[in-house]
């Protein structure tokens, strides 16, 4: 038993480095090929893996190109966000995805990167997505998934919390749909606005007080509209 407990963190670190192996390789590649002449034949030979070890790490080519879907919420934590009370939601969403990015960042330091490797790998995939309107386009179309699965956690959450809703003259889609927009809107200019950064992915407790800040400037703005 206490060299199954003394293995697992060994066995951990071998995954998350075989992973960053990956996800070096593809955007290295990438970046100098273009996505569409760099195939996972060739990420798995730089990667020095076999087809199946990349696709029992990875979905897909896009998933080792682009990394994490920024509005990701892990599953344990989109129970929290449906179960929880909240007199915000586009807050407690918005937290909820900081935490899940913050989660994957902590595991890969954990796991032995440091934070040079994720810098470089998250400036890579800037570029990429800069320079290339098809990546641009998938980055985009996976946006939107993230969007959808969002919205139907916050319209989970209105039904199994009435009191927190707000609009009760008006169906719990359309307080729903008006939440995850604003959540949308809250990463998308979260985004925006760290691509506009001189360093834009150098400090990650930067980057996680910065999402929340960005909804609470658009939460502003809105209180500012007058009808």
């Amino acid at each position: 038993c206490d060299l199954m407990i003394d293995e697992t963190p060994l066995r951990e670190r071998k995954r998350q480095a075989t992973r960053r192996r990956i996800e070096d390789a593809a955007t290295e590649l990438v970046e100098k090929h273009g996505f569409a002449d760099v195939t996972v034949e060739d990420i798995c030979r730089a990667a020095e893996i076999s087809r199946r070890t990349f696709f029992n790490y990875m979905e897909s080519k896009d998933e080792a190109v682009l990394g994490i879907p920024p509005m990701s919420i892990a599953e344990d934590r989109r129970q929290l966000l449906v179960e929880t009370p909240s007199d915000n939601l586009v807050k407690s969403a918005l937290e909820q995805v900081v935490a899940t990015l913050s989660d994957a960042e902590s595991e890969d330091i954990e796991a032995g990167a440091d934070q040079e490797f994720l810098n470089i790998l998250r400036e890579r995939r800037h570029r990429i997505v800069a320079a290339e309107p098809s990546v641009a386009m998938m980055s985009v179309n996976r946006f939107r998934e993230q969007a959808k699965l969002i919205h139907q956690l916050i319209l989970d959450h209105l039904e199994r919390h009435p009191a927190d809703r707000r609009l009760g003259d008006h169906p719990p889609e359309i307080e729903a749909s008006i939440i995850a927009a604003l959540i949308r809107e809250s990463v998308w200019l979260h985004m925006s606005r760290l691509s506009r950064q001189s360093a834009p992915h150098s400090d990650h407790a930067a980057r996680a007080r910065m999402l929340p800040e960005t909804g609470q400037l658009i939460s502003d703005f809105a209180k500012e509209l007058s009808w």
